[in-house]
């Protein structure tokens, strides 16, 4: 009896256990089944849509044509007038794109006549209503639109428009107050500029500043004094860009700013404006605790050109940070020129990195292709300055690019007789280099002559370097 009663349990147990098993196969179809008509269905809706907008963008492009067709050459502000008041909301926001299109076309007499006929038909006075609507998305694309027509209704709606509470119409104001370039829109950029939203770059507010204030510079000064530093480094970056003298009195007092990028900005400024006031605001930066200040105005010492610099340039050789060195030296390469005094100088009284920096930023400027090319030179006096100062190089173990002229320089003249320098320089290190180049593979039958001429064979190098170590 006990046996038959476990027989019966493990039987109703695998019963259990193959329904459960049905039951499970079948609701695991099922939801796939449903998965499938799921996506099959969202498919199918994606399509229609994408269809739909094919279809409405296809209608939109033929709208266009026939607006277009319907103003094309020299439309005149009735017609534009009649055609403005017929057309639905939609068709109007077609006409302005063309017409926006139109006005950027080359030639200021056809850009006149689309602007005038927009004034005319009553267009512009539509937009500017647009700009007051209480549509956010509307605000921005009437802002848009205004930045392509000059006139005086126009700058006023857009100046209002910067205080404007959505940040997307103070981006848009911005752009079209920019691309006006109207002295007459700069109170609403500088109140933007006094408070700038973060979503408008600070790259994109400073060239707007600066494309409004050509000629104006006294208009941003005050911007420099603002207590917000973004709002002062803005403020200086647009005067980098068209500092005058009416703008020195305010750029020398923002030398001293706690900011080091209105510092530094400031400096380009300060470079636009020949004085000797500038001079010394900039050689005051030169000596500024921040290296990036300084490389900037050892940049603005090169760009003014001022012989005042020079010293500061030298005294820049000695600086901490590399990127100031070179920055140095190329200011005194614009300021002295690549001259064979400078290189002695720098040679004679600085330390060897400063002789480093000075040769690597000039190289880049063709100072050792122009030291050798005076080699050539039928002017004795340029001759034997540039041999004395080839010496001087060689000595100074500039080697590396003497030795690749040997191979490149295209007149083997040259090439011959800066062999013959460094030959002379007598170094068992430079003969070695010699030998080693004779032998490469390629090389000018010429100059491994000349080279074997003047050092006959590796032992008698190998002599030398001994004659030098027992010394």
């Amino acid at each position: 009896m006990p046996r038959m009663v476990a027989t019966i349990a493990v039987r109703s147990a695998r019963i259990g256990t193959a329904v459960a098993m049905q039951v499970s196969l079948h609701l695991l179809w099922s939801a796939i089944v449903l998965l499938g008509l799921v996506t099959l269905g969202l498919a199918l809706f994606v399509y229609f849509l994408m269809e739909l907008h094919y279809r409405q963008q296809l209608a939109r492009q033929a709208r266009r044509l026939m607006l277009s067709a319907k103003i094309s050459g020299s439309p005149d502000r009735e017609t534009l007038r009649a055609l403005w008041l017929r057309a639905g909301r939609a068709d109007r926001d077609i006409l302005a794109e063309v017409l926006i299109d139109q006005c950027g076309f080359p030639g200021e007499t056809r850009r006149n006549t689309i602007q005038q006929a927009l004034i005319g038909a009553g267009i512009l006075e539509s937009w500017v209503e647009a700009l007051r609507s209480r549509r956010r998305s509307r605000r921005v694309q009437a802002a848009a639109w205004l930045g392509h027509v000059r006139d005086v209704r126009s700058l006023q709606a857009l100046v209002e428009a910067a205080g404007d509470p959505a940040v997307e119409v103070r981006l848009a104001v911005t752009l079209s107050l920019g691309r006006l370039k109207d002295p007459r829109g700069l109170p609403g950029l500088v109140r933007l500029a006094s408070n700038p939203p973060p979503a408008i770059p600070d790259l994109t507010l400073a060239a707007a500043l600066a494309a409004c204030a050509e000629g104006r510079a006294d208009r941003l000064v005050s911007l420099l004094r603002l207590p917000g530093t973004r709002s002062r480094i803005i403020g200086a970056w647009a005067l980098s860009a068209v500092a005058d003298h009416t703008a020195l009195r305010q750029l020398l007092a923002a030398t001293h700013d706690p900011e080091p990028e209105v510092r530094a900005k400031v400096a380009r400024a300060l470079s636009r404006i020949p004085a000797p006031e500038s001079e010394r605001g900039i050689l005051c930066l030169t000596r500024d605790p921040v290296w990036f200040v300084r490389l900037r105005a050892f940049t603005a010492l090169g760009e003014l050109h001022a012989a005042v610099g020079g010293a500061a340039a030298l005294e820049g050789l000695v600086d901490d940070v590399r990127e100031v060195r070179y920055r140095a030296a190329g200011t005194l390469r614009r300021i002295r020129g690549m001259t064979s005094e400078t290189v002695r100088e720098v040679l004679a009284t600085r330390p060897r990195l400063s002789f480093d920096s000075l040769v690597s930023e000039w190289e880049r400027a063709g100072f050792l292709w122009e030291v050798v090319a005076g080699l050539s030179t039928r002017q004795y006096a340029r001759f034997i300055e540039s041999r004395e100062l080839l010496r001087v190089l060689i000595a100074a173990g500039v080697t590396s690019a003497l030795m690749h002229f040997v191979l490149v320089y295209p007149q083997i003249k040259v090439r011959l007789r800066l062999l013959r320098l460094l030959a002379e320089a007598g170094t068992p290190a430079i003969r070695a280099e010699l030998l080693a180049l004779a032998g490469r593979p390629g090389i000018d039958a010429r100059v491994a002559a000349k080279i074997r001429q003047v050092i006959p064979t590796a032992s008698a190098a190998a002599s030398a370097a001994d004659q030098h170590s027992s010394r």
